[in-house]
């Protein structure tokens, strides 16, 4: 019952904020895109479809042009009332069992879509090119998404503990890249072994015993520029057992597309394979 109260508020409130006099009328013409996910902002753009987009998520960052539009919130937390006074035409986001999908739907048509995995992505760009209308140069991104990243590594690949490292300190927990994940194919693409190889459905973190017993032939941080890569790879550093700090093979990127699941994976991936192309392969005598 409160979730049914829920959207006929945002209803009500939707309805209110378009019959507002000071409301600009929009275009009857021209369709009026919401994302509320950065990878489908990115997305978006990649395909032509980017002057459409009347609001971005919170955390889209990319490209700077997305900057200048107004920010709507997130899936899980929508600015309702801005969104109506946007009467939007089409709301994107991505599926997950918190996401608003009632409630946008009482202010536009909404698509909450699969963005996790490699088929996900590809299939998903697929259809922002159909719904948006431009499908040609969606299929041809989905093409390349395929092209790249849906490879494996040969069988003497190292294996590649791909970590993401917000800022230095003590390895109390560690969040990794899953294997089953579009990141995780973005190392296999460049040419690594996932050393987490199990298909993860939970939290993708583990303890630093955990580590000792997978010893990965090489760890590799992913940072945000700025967020301490200098100090980031001390942690590891100090725990002398591994044999991927034995052979030194340790590396940072600074790697805003790491963040997002768009487009910029391809990026990502030329960037981890000239890493793993210079990961030393043996214990130093």
């Amino acid at each position: 019952m409160r979730r049914r109260a829920v959207v006929a508020a945002v209803a009500v409130l939707a309805l209110a904020c378009r019959e507002s006099p000071s409301s600009t009328p929009p275009d009857a013409g021209r369709a009026r895109l919401v994302s509320l996910s950065p990878g489908i902002t990115d997305t978006l753009y990649e395909i032509g479809a980017g002057a459409d987009l009347v609001a971005r998520s919170d955390y889209c960052d990319h490209p700077p042009q997305a900057l200048a539009l107004p920010r709507a919130g997130t899936n899980l937390t929508p600015n309702f009332e801005l969104l109506s006074q946007l009467s939007p035409t089409l709301i994107f986001g991505e599926t997950g069992a918190s996401a608003r999908a009632a409630e946008l739907g009482a202010i536009a048509t909404t698509r909450l879509m699969p963005w996790l995995t490699v088929d996900e992505v590809i299939a998903s760009t697929r259809e922002l090119g159909r719904l948006t209308n431009h499908a040609a140069r969606a299929n041809e991104l989905a093409d390349a998404l395929h092209a790249r990243l849906s490879v494996t590594p040969p069988p003497n690949a190292p294996r590649v503990l791909l970590v993401i490292g917000y800022q230095p300190g003590k390895l109390e927990e560690i969040w990794f890249i899953r294997d089953n994940s579009l990141h995780g194919a973005a190392l296999r693409a460049a040419g690594a072994k996932n050393a987490v190889p199990d298909a993860v459905s939970g939290l993708p973190r583990l303890a630093p015993e955990r580590l000792i017993e997978l010893d990965p032939d090489a760890i590799v941080v992913l940072v945000l520029p700025g967020k301490g890569r200098p100090g980031v790879l001390d942690a590891y550093r100090a725990m002398k057992p591994l044999r991927a700090v034995r052979r030194e093979a340790l590396a940072a990127i600074e790697a805003p597309e790491a963040f997002v699941h768009g487009p910029r994976i391809l990026a990502l991936v030329d960037r981890l394979k000239a890493v793993v192309e210079k990961l030393p392969t043996k214990d130093p005598p």
